[in-house]
């Protein structure tokens, strides 16, 4: 199986796993959740290696976590019985945690990777696992991937290892198809299109290179409505709907926005509250 994981991100995961000392409990977060998926794979792999140095990616053990197939190590999925793509308390409890005293089966070691675990488990799943966490087993590991540490609980996050996926810039070409659909999901009717949008630049550096050419656009409407005429069908959209005084609000709101970036704020509630900006100004009478 080929993991679909930047060399940089490679590194990190393979560093922690050669250093010899792996934390019970890691959280994986940045990235793209097929990324932070592949991190968590590739370092299960590690834990669960038979060769001389881990994870050999030839051993029956790595090739089995590979295949996410290993006996040893576990993928808990969304309860069956609930269309919230929830893990239930009852079956993780039943499910899981009964199993965490039993001795592996092949490996020397249990892993349990609980993927974008802030969908998966509710906050009484997340205590539930609390006293595993805080006294685990020897050989007992558990991975969380989430977009953000901050989604879980704190008493989660205080226990554990956090390592932070990089995830690679927009390039120009991509910033500018980026903001040609900010542009779009602006001037639609529907509120979801610009929010979805803006949640799908889920990396601070992938968002900052959207809104600085989002601000290259709106920087043309305004030369626009000072006769310099223009062929950007992006910046027609904008002086079709839009007037000069709310143009400059939707300027002054990305520049906020941007400044945001640069300090240590959750990317989640940073595009929820850009896109109730940018609607308050669209929208105002």
């Amino acid at each position: 199986m080929e993991l679909g994981l930047q060399q940089d991100n490679k590194t990190i995961i393979l560093s922690l796993i050669r250093s010899g000392r792996i934390p019970h409990t890691i959280i994986i977060e940045g990235s793209e959740p097929e990324e932070r998926a592949d991190a968590a794979i590739l370092l299960a792999a590690g834990i669960v290696c038979r060769g001389d140095e881990r994870p050999c990616m030839r051993c029956n053990a790595c090739q089995k976590a590979l295949g996410k197939h290993h006996p040893d190590v576990f993928l808990p999925e969304p309860s069956k019985t609930l269309k919230s793509g929830i893990l239930s308390l009852k079956d993780l409890r039943d499910g899981y945690l009964s199993q965490m005293s039993i001795r592996p089966n092949e490996a020397d070691a249990k892993v349990t990777i609980f993927r974008e675990a802030d969908k998966l488990l509710r906050e009484d799943s997340q205590n539930a696992l609390l006293k595993t966490i805080e006294e685990p087993p020897q050989k007992l590991y558990f991975i969380f991937t989430v977009q953000s540490a901050s989604s879980l609980l704190l008493t989660v996050r205080s226990r554990a290892r956090i390592i932070t996926l990089r995830h690679t810039a927009l390039t120009d070409e991509e910033s500018e198809a980026a903001a040609e659909h900010i542009t779009d999901g602006l001037v639609s009717v529907y509120e979801y299109d610009l929010l979805r949008t803006l949640y799908g630049l889920s990396d601070k550096e992938r968002l900052r290179g959207a809104l600085s050419a989002f601000v290259e656009k709106l920087r043309l409407a305004l030369s626009f409505y000072g006769g310099v005429n223009t062929d950007d069908a992006s910046v027609k959209k904008l002086t079709r709907k839009l007037d000069r005084a709310r143009v400059i609000a939707l300027i002054e709101a990305t520049g906020e926005a941007v400044q945001l970036l640069k300090t240590n704020v959750n990317i989640q509630l940073l595009t929820t509250w850009l896109c109730s900006r940018y609607r308050r100004i669209t929208w105002q009478k």
